[in-house]
C-alpha cells in the first residue's frame, strides 16, 4: 500500500522547526511500531506508511 500515490500528494510550506518535529515524531512511531512488530502484533501495513512518510520528509526543501 503506497500512501504517497500522486493523486493524493500536496504541497505545504513548513518551517524548519515543524519539519523537525515532523520528522522526530514519525520517527519515535516508527520505532514504537518496530517494537510491536517484534512482540507479535501486525503493523506491517502501518510501520511501512510511516516509513515512506518518513521517507518523503526527507526531499521537503
Amino acid at each position: 500500500m503506497n500512501i504517497l500515490s500522486d493523486s493524493m500528494m500536496k504541497t505545504i510550506k513548513l518551517t524548519e522547526t515543524e519539519l523537525a518535529t515532523l520528522k522526530a515524531v514519525l520517527y519515535a512511531q516508527i520505532q514504537q511500531m518496530k517494537r510491536e512488530k517484534a512482540n507479535g502484533a501486525n503493523v506491517d501495513d502501518l510501520l511501512e506508511q510511516y516509513e515512506q512518510a518518513f521517507e518523503a520528509l526527507n526531499f521537503a526543501q
